[in-house]
């Protein structure tokens, strides 16, 4: 099928957890940063992706717990690393019982990807106000 018209349908028959994520990331609302909503990219598409990190964020409901789906999901990340792009994988549950928790590591990986806080454009749409960096503890090292 074509990748253009499989992201259309992927747009039109969202999950409610798909739906809530891209309000939050549209119209440069989380800190500025431009995402794309079912972005194809190859045979694949993302669920949103932001082309000046080139970070994909990716909602997944159980079925990607199943050995066939996660074995795809593998490839499918390794062939988005070679061309460049990082993918965040999150739970639907994940999204449901922390939404600021999943909103915050996408925050980080953009932040540490483009190396900017935010991005001054369409400061009136912004609502996802981005944490002070100074204020950030940095994770323990890895043991």
């Amino acid at each position: 099928m074509n990748p253009i018209a499989t992201a259309r349908r992927l747009r039109r028959d969202q999950t409610d957890e798909e739906r809530q994520l891209w309000r939050e990331l549209r119209a440069g609302r989380f800190a500025g940063f431009k995402f794309r909503r079912q972005h194809p990219v190859g045979s694949y598409c993302l669920d949103c992706y932001c082309p000046a990190a080139r970070l994909s964020v990716e909602l997944d409901g159980s079925q990607h717990g199943f050995p066939e789906q996660r074995q795809y999901d593998a490839r499918r990340a390794e062939c988005l690393a070679t061309a460049g792009i990082e993918e965040l994988r999150f739970w639907n549950g994940q999204w449901h019982s922390n939404r600021e928790g999943v909103l915050l590591e996408i925050w980080n990986a953009l932040h540490r990807r483009t190396g900017c806080v935010q991005v001054a454009r369409k400061l009136e749409n912004h609502r996802f106000v981005p944490p002070d960096p100074a204020k950030i503890i940095p994770p323990p090292p890895a043991a």
